[in-house]
């Protein structure tokens, strides 16, 4: 049984992201960045578990991988989507807008770092170039920089 936990722990990362995004296509940020934070410290567990059960293995190297491509690939993509629409004027975070479809080379180069990483030989004990979690944080900093309430309180 030991064996599943960290792959549980990874998949509930999936399930936490996806949820986030329903949350942001529902135009409920803060409640979509708890679902993230949740699915963050999933992340960080799934790792810590395996190497301390022993149980690292290809399948977890893989949906891990999978995961966080959700978590921060797509979700810190689709996030700068919303935030460019709405510094666009329109009104849902989701409306078809050209001019905010560059923030999904946000996903794209999530994508091809995760990839790489798992070929990568090299990063057993360290990571090479910037991992996808901390690019996330990065983005969901910005997102509070955006805030008009935030910016206030900054400002007092």
């Amino acid at each position: 049984m030991k064996k599943h936990i960290p792959n549980i722990l990874t998949l509930s990362n999936l399930f936490l992201s996806s949820s986030a995004i329903i949350l942001l296509i529902n135009n409920e940020f803060e409640t979509a960045l708890v679902y993230l934070l949740l699915a963050l410290i999933a992340d960080f567990l799934d790792g810590f578990l395996a190497r301390l059960l022993g149980v690292n293995g290809e399948l977890g190297k893989q949906l891990d991988s999978l995961a966080d491509m959700v978590s921060f690939g797509l979700f810190p993509a689709l996030l700068v989507y919303t935030m460019l629409n709405r510094a666009l004027g329109d009104s849902h975070p989701f409306i078809w807008n050209p001019m905010a479809l560059p923030s999904l080379l946000i996903a794209v180069a999530s994508c091809y770092r995760l990839g790489k990483f798992n070929l990568d030989t090299r990063q057993t004990t360290y990571f090479i170039g910037l991992p996808t979690p901390a690019m996330t944080l990065f983005v969901v900093g910005l997102y509070f920089l955006t805030l008009t309430e935030f910016k206030a309180y900054i400002l007092q």
